[in-house]
């Protein structure tokens, strides 16, 4: 409850994200959460400025953020939301497991660390939910703990449809074609899909491919891409 209606005694207004909660998990997932780790927004191209000049532009109601580590770009996209005085929620899809490039003890940079492997788990699902917390976030972002492939099921079931939608999951060509195909379903018309990672040649060959199968401009924003959904006749 808001400190507004807290004072006034009236109940507080449910918040988008917080309905979506409701229908997918039939409670507040973050109720009773304390957070237990200290924020870390770790993250790569998270803040760019393309997400946020689309999140003024589409105005979106929702927004899927697929594959988003501990959660940079999905605080980055509250930020905007809130910034253009809208409501919208976020549903943050991973698996939180890692992708097999983090998995790579040799890497200088240490990246396996970030795992936070406990008993052979990682820890990335709690460093997410912590982040939020550390944010105030809850009541615009829903985690949803599932590979992409399941989360577009699930979502789909639901009718649940995004103005806004950012790939960012895999860097190999057929998992980024499948997120793209898979997402795009859901995509509402008129709103954008924008994904990561196009100097990567597996992803650039996916967004090419996948732009000619739909017959759209595919624009390029290094690292970014971008696909506009039309609007139905």
């Amino acid at each position: 409850m808001s400190d507004a209606a807290a004072a006034t005694g009236t109940p507080a207004q449910e918040t988008p994200a917080q309905a979506l909660m409701q229908r997918l998990f039939g409670e507040d997932l973050y109720a009773g959460f304390t957070p237990e780790l200290p924020q870390d927004l770790q993250g790569w191209n998270s803040t760019h400025p393309t997400l946020a000049r689309l999140v003024q532009e589409v105005k979106p109601k929702t927004i899927i953020d697929v594959g988003v580590w501990k959660g940079a770009s999905v605080a980055f996209f509250c930020k905007a939301l809130q910034k253009n005085a809208l409501p919208g929620a976020v549903i943050a899809v991973d698996t939180f497991l890692g992708s097999p490039e983090h998995w790579n003890r040799e890497r200088q940079d240490n990246i396996f660390a970030s795992l936070r492997l406990r008993h052979g788990m990682p820890g990335l699902y709690w460093q997410f939910l912590s982040n939020m917390a550390h944010l105030g976030l809850q009541d615009r972002v829903v985690p949803l703990a599932q590979t992409s492939e399941n989360a577009a099921v699930i979502l789909q079931r639901l009718r649940v449809k995004a103005e806004l939608i950012h790939i960012d999951a895999a860097h190999e060509y057929e998992p980024v074609l499948r997120d793209a195909r898979r997402f795009w379903a859901l995509l509402a018309p008129g709103g954008v899909l924008v994904g990561d990672d196009f100097p990567w040649p597996g992803v650039a060959k996916a967004a090419q491919e996948f732009a000619a199968e739909i017959g759209q401009e595919l624009v390029v924003e290094n690292p970014k891409w971008i696909l506009r959904k039309p609007l139905k006749r």
